[in-house]
């Protein structure tokens, strides 16, 4: 039996939105939901919904102008370092000087948004640094952040909101991790991610790793791994091997390391604290000073029994440069 005029052009007021919108319309509606934007990491943390995707990072070595474009995929690290450090008021510098080596400071690659943006986590000092010395220890004002990198070949971010970006540094490398230890952690991608946004919406706290002793006269180096904090390279550290039981080797610095860096290295012989934060007077005063001039010494502080699978113990605290010359870390390869 056949339709009548009304009951047709009512069935073709039906399927006219999807003549014009087609089945597209539902997809763009999931699209939509699922897009993430540059507010969505930054603001809300909502980094489960970065894509697992190459990231070109332009890279340079110490002393070496030329970039180099590296494929950068998932938790991969991000060294960065000073060529020199000038005696001026950036407690980023003056903070960079209290650690050895060339590299100081280290960042950890996530994803992409759904425009090409780049993000990665670091610990990092809040943008009014409040560092201080007291007789609990040192401190620094800061915390976990995710930070824009930009896209592909140098394209900037929609908005630069950090105080200390990564263009401020001198020279910057990535590595990754050794095939078998990546295969291991990305065992536990997940639970990564979930812990590094809970990190992230908790503002997990920056913790400098030197207590002080000022009775004993001992500057002590703190290792305990996620418990009251982290600074940049701990945080990676502790994160893979409390989160996903994946250890590197050889990243710690040792006190009697510490000792001669500070006396004997050029740049650790200008590290110092600024006249506001010196407990004993009110001018600058070096770390040398605090060791030759006031009697204190840098000791290694308690052994920390770890998660690794080998329930190793580390003595000393994990640094930037010790972790890039880790045997762990290896040189970015494609694919």
């Amino acid at each position: 039996m056949g339709y009548s005029k009304k009951v047709w052009n009512f069935l073709l007021f039906l399927v006219l939105p999807v003549l014009f919108f087609g089945c597209g319309s539902g997809n763009s509606a999931n699209e939509s939901s699922n897009r993430v934007s540059y507010e969505d990491i930054v603001h809300y943390n909502r980094i489960e919904l970065l894509k697992n995707e190459p990231y070109y990072f332009p890279s340079n070595l110490p002393g070496d102008e030329n970039i180099v474009f590296q494929p950068l995929k998932r938790f991969d690290l991000i060294f960065v370092g000073h060529y020199q450090i000038n005696i001026d008021d950036d407690m980023t510098q003056i903070v960079s000087m209290l650690i050895p080596g060339l590299y100081t400071h280290v960042l950890m690659y996530l994803g992409k948004d759904s425009d090409g943006y780049a993000y990665a986590v670091e610990m990092n000092g809040d943008e009014n640094i409040d560092f201080r010395v007291d007789t609990s220890g040192f401190h620094m004002n800061g915390r976990l952040y995710v930070y824009c990198l930009g896209s592909d070949y140098n394209k900037v971010c929609p908005r630069d909101e950090y105080s200390r970006g990564i263009e401020t540094y001198d020279f910057m490398w990535p590595k990754q991790l050794e095939s078998g230890l990546y295969q291991r952690l990305m065992g536990y991608e997940k639970e990564l991610i979930a812990t590094i946004k809970n990190d992230l919406q908790s503002a997990f706290p920056f913790q400098i790793p030197l207590g002080l002793d000022f009775f004993g006269k001992n500057i002590i180096l703190v290792n305990d791994g996620r418990e009251n904090g982290a600074d940049c390279t701990s945080y990676i550290t502790s994160l893979f091997e409390e989160t996903a039981s994946v250890c590197m080797e050889d990243i710690t610095l040792q006190a009697d390391a510490f000792t001669d860096y500070f006396l004997n290295d050029p740049k650790g012989q200008e590290a110092y604290f600024p006249a506001a934060y010196n407990p004993f007077a009110d001018e600058d005063i070096y770390v040398s000073d605090f060791l030759l001039d006031y009697g204190f010494d840098i000791i290694n502080g308690a052994p920390r029994q770890t998660k690794c699978p080998d329930s190793r113990v580390e003595v000393g605290i994990p640094t930037p440069q010790k972790l890039f010359d880790s045997p762990s870390m290896v040189e970015i390869t494609e694919g």
